[in-house]
């Protein structure tokens, strides 16, 4: 899944939310491709966006069925 415009605007409407102009252009270099191989998930970057918008920065890493913390291999947060 990656992220669009159209997205971004429908999140806006449905969680009733504000994102300003330079917020929507850094979320959309981030999630608008996807990171090969792997692929982002609804919940991924709806989490990864709700931190951004609370505090200004991306997650910086991702957790993995071993509950361990780790950033996948070739992805650079």
């Amino acid at each position: 899944m990656t992220t669009t415009k159209k997205y971004l605007c429908g999140l806006e409407k449905s969680a009733r939310i504000h994102i300003p102009a330079e917020q929507k252009t850094a979320i959309i270099e981030r999630f608008g491709v996807e990171p090969a191989p792997y692929e982002w998930t609804e919940q991924d970057i709806s989490v990864q966006i709700s931190n951004y918008i609370s505090c200004g920065e991306f997650v910086k890493t991702v957790k993995d069925n071993g509950n361990l913390y780790h950033l996948p291999e070739g992805v650079d947060f």
